[in-house]
């Protein structure tokens, strides 16, 4: 009894996507294949020790993958190899940077200004405010701070560049790079079975530091996704009502 797939030979079929009223004889084995959802922050910052129990204890990840994805490169007694990984990581960061998008003029968040994280590798900081003395809870839009115009930017939460305004999209500020769709998971084969128009792989990545800061999936033709979009909440309004006349 096989068990594995790969131990299987013969003819293969791709079926279509919940493809009904297909013929299987009895000869035949039916495989679904899946992969796991994605994870958070940049692969190339993981454990490389939590990277090599995911290939040789978990199998979760295989070599290949362990050096294109997570930038981990293994002895050939299965342990890591730091020297090497080190340099590999480091040279990725250069490759990101050199990507197309917007240049970066060194503009960072001061030292001292308190960062409220948004995601894993975003945050925002007050223009305003340097010594970080005041916090926002931009999870909870009743802490939303009355905040002067244009005051809250975003920036990278590991090396503080700046990546703009509040109001605007911080991917304009990023390094942007469009890969195959496949790059983002092997199984997702030829993308022209299911639809007419090309998808991508889009990754953003800080320009000072080459970070990993979003992914999105879309359409080659599509503008960039404006994913978080937060808004400051403006100034109570005072009213004043005529007082009733005395009778």
């Amino acid at each position: 009894m096989p068990g594995d797939m790969a131990e299987i030979h013969g003819e293969s079929r791709t079926l279509a996507l919940r493809q009904q009223n297909f013929l299987q004889k009895p000869d035949d084995v039916y495989a679904v294949i899946w992969s796991a959802g994605g994870g958070f922050g940049d692969p190339i910052e993981r454990d490389p020790e939590r990277v090599r129990d995911d290939v040789f204890e978990q199998a979760a990840v295989s070599k290949q993958a362990a050096k294109v994805i997570y930038g981990v490169i293994f002895k050939a007694d299965e342990s890591v190899d730091e020297t090497r990984t080190a340099r590999l990581r480091a040279s990725i960061r250069q490759k990101r940077m050199a990507y197309p998008g917007a240049s970066f003029d060194g503009r960072k968040a001061p030292e001292l200004a308190a960062l409220e994280p948004i995601t894993e590798n975003l945050a925002l900081y007050r223009l305003d405010q340097p010594g970080g003395n005041r916090r926002i809870k931009a999870s909870d839009r009743k802490n939303m701070p009355r905040l002067p115009k244009d005051s809250m930017r975003w920036c990278c939460r590991g090396c503080r560049a700046d990546l703009g305004f509040m109001r605007e999209n911080y991917k304009l500020a990023c390094k942007q790079h469009d890969a195959p769709i496949q790059s983002a998971n092997p199984n997702i084969g030829d993308w022209r079975r299911y639809i007419d128009d090309e998808p991508v792989f889009r990754q953003f990545f800080c320009p000072g530091c080459g970070r990993l800061i979003e992914n999105e999936i879309a359409r080659r033709s599509d503008g960039l996704l404006h994913d978080i979009e937060l808004r400051t909440q403006p100034p109570a309004q005072k009213h004043e009502f005529a007082r009733p006349l005395k009778p």
